[in-house]
């Protein structure tokens, strides 16, 4: 798109207006509105923000050991962290897996410990379960639940819906009646080891990009209801708050890349025409592909502008071309030839 007639352009840090995930900046509204044909646009020109959220957090970090016999539940929870090797993740999940055994009585019963192994060429995960040497009739999976809706009995809301699929390399349970397992179970029924296997590549990160949302103001976006984690998932598209994808260069935290950062190179990348007249006030938020706030470390980082952000947005006033006055030019009679007189 083009440059308005009009163009101010307004710099914002996060730094000290920030609540919860959602920044408010007031604007002067005689400075910020059109009036008659006129249109307004908004179109971000930079945007930067510090990686001050772990890779695993709490949007991918939890999963269950499920008992198939007992129809069983019991959460893990792998410790959030900046985890930069395949290698350090899986000490994590071991840990993680060891702590949820250790921690229900029940379950501690069924199994002595867990083992997590790392195939660096298939990028697969190997959890093996050792069981109780009475209970090797007990039939062990790991789930990940994937629910937009209410979670089944003993699964919390974190995980229900959670992207340790997307880490572990398993398939995702979307239904609170679902039974399958996220991992493939390898062993044979009645061994005294449970191994479960990745079915695909697994993960370092589940986050490729942030998405900027101004979700007062109509953008004249659309998405599909992926991007959405309370819009249940179906083949349509919806109207969007999102006003611009900012993607990464490291799938995970590097002091080469610490700032994620965007400049638009001319073309107007993120452009929204406004079908109002006037701007009174923004409202931003910066979250995840799925809607959510992105994973703070503390509770009170992005009050204290510990996840603060700078951008550049630029305001444009389009004014379309005044109709030309018709002219009102004189007619002038067509004069007649002399006439001719012969003798």
């Amino acid at each position: 798109m083009v440059r308005g007639q009009i163009s101010r352009l307004v710099f914002i840090d996060s730094s000290v207006n920030t609540h919860g995930d959602r920044t408010r900046v007031l604007l002067p509204p005689r400075s910020f509105s059109a009036t008659g044909n006129e249109a307004i646009s908004l179109t971000l020109q930079s945007f930067s923000i510090r990686r001050n959220w772990y890779n695993i957090n709490a949007t991918n970090n939890t999963g269950y050991i499920y008992e198939i016999n007992n129809t069983s539940a019991f959460e893990f929870q792998i410790t959030p962290g900046v985890y930069t090797s395949f290698t350090a993740l899986k000490t994590a999940i071991e840990a993680a897996l060891d702590a949820c055994i250790a921690a229900n009585s029940q379950l501690s019963v069924w199994l002595t410990a867990a083992t997590v192994a790392y195939d660096s060429t298939t990028r697969l995960f190997t959890i093996s379960l050792t069981k109780d040497g009475s209970y090797t009739n007990r039939q062990f999976q790991i789930r990940c639940f994937a629910i937009k809706g209410a979670p089944p009995a003993g699964v919390s809301q974190q995980g229900g819906f959670n992207d340790l699929y997307e880490i572990l390399g398993g398939s995702p349970l979307r239904s609170a009646t679902a039974t399958g397992a996220s991992l493939e179970i390898t062993s044979s029924a009645g061994a005294a080891v449970e191994v479960l296997r990745s079915r695909y590549p697994a993960a370092l990160n589940t986050l490729d990009a942030i998405y900027i949302h101004l979700p007062t103001l109509e953008t004249g976006n659309f998405m599909s209801t992926g991007h959405e984690s309370h819009v249940v998932d179906s083949l349509r598209l919806i109207e969007s708050s999102i006003f611009a994808r900012i993607p990464f260069d490291d799938s995970t935290f590097t002091e080469a890349h610490e700032v994620i950062q965007f400049e638009d190179n001319g073309g107007d990348a993120f452009q929204s025409m406004m079908t109002r007249k006037s701007l009174e006030n923004l409202d931003i938020r910066v979250t995840d592909a799925k809607g959510r706030s992105l994973a703070s470390v503390g509770e009170d980082q992005a009050n204290l502008g510990l996840m603060a952000f700078k951008m550049a947005i630029r305001y444009d006033v389009f004014i379309p071309p005044q109709p030309k006055e018709p002219s009102h030019g004189v007619l002038l009679k067509a004069s007649h030839p002399p006439t001719v007189t012969h003798s």
